[in-house]
């Protein structure tokens, strides 16, 4: 959406917005009709489609489930669409403190109406692309006191990321955290797009979000001074154990079971 109107009602009801269209994929009520008829749209294209960002926001939870065993009790995710569907504050335990943001100022205003008043999580504006702006904003500060030692979430969003911009990205956060930071990631890893999955990367650029595609060996280069923790890479099925069987159409109609997933560590 162009800075000129990015502070529409979250009522605006005329164009159907990205964040509530994946929403109402993932079974949530914060949409509107316009979002509705544009999700099925997407899966007149794809039927498999929803099946797909399920298992992205599946990813979310286990990442997050892992990380908060591992001691974090920081999050600080980007692209982070509604906060709805077993979101962050939602499966962590009291205290635990969230920054969400996105890019879009309209989703933007939409999760800070859902969030209400709740102290242990914000939702900002910002462009994954440049964190650095988040991070110098006071608002990490603020709501982090000084702890650095954070859980940084890259989750969906890294396809609709330039190489160049992504790079970007992941070294402006690796400088600020600090030691023992981890970050979730998930990327696709596609050598050859189908038919089908290129309709729907279509539909999105005309939304005013294209995709940048790339194979799994790319997606490691880009990564730069992060370390990949085991057990690596692994497909999002994988990662939320499902079998074969259960994403079988998904994969057939996708080209195979190409979303990746993976937590790297400073």
């Amino acid at each position: 959406m162009s800075s000129e109107n990015g502070h529409a009602s979250i009522a605006d009801a005329s164009r159907p917005n990205a964040g509530r269209i994946y929403d109402y994929l993932l079974g949530g009520n914060h949409n509107f009709e316009i979002d509705r008829q544009a999700a099925e749209k997407l899966l007149q294209i794809l039927p498999e489609a929803q099946q797909w960002f399920r298992l992205i926001r599946w990813f979310l939870g286990e990442a997050v489930r892992r990380l908060l065993e591992d001691g974090f009790t920081h999050f600080l995710d980007f692209a982070s669409g509604l906060p709805t569907v077993d979101h962050i504050h939602q499966i962590a335990p009291k205290g635990t403190k969230v920054i969400y943001s996105d890019i879009d100022p309209v989703t933007v205003a939409y999760a800070k109406d859902i969030i209400k008043d709740n102290p242990n999580a914000t939702y900002v504006e910002c462009n994954v692309a440049e964190p650095e702006k988040l991070l110098q904003s006071g608002i990490v500060e603020s709501m982090f006191g000084g702890h650095k030692k954070v859980a940084i979430g890259l989750s969906g969003i890294a396809w609709f990321i330039p190489d160049e911009a992504l790079t970007h990205a992941l070294s402006m956060l690796y400088d600020w955290a600090a030691p023992g930071s981890k970050l979730y990631i998930s990327d696709n890893d596609l050598a050859s797009i189908p038919a089908s999955v290129k309709k729907t990367l279509d539909m999105y650029e005309k939304m005013g979000q294209p995709t940048y595609l790339r194979p799994l060996k790319r997606t490691r280069e880009l990564i730069g001074k992060w370390t990949i923790q085991e057990p690596g890479f692994l497909p999002l099925a994988d990662w939320v154990q499902l079998g074969e069987k259960t994403m079988e159409a998904a994969m057939k109609s996708s080209g195979g079971n190409n979303l990746m997933g993976a937590i790297l560590v400073k």
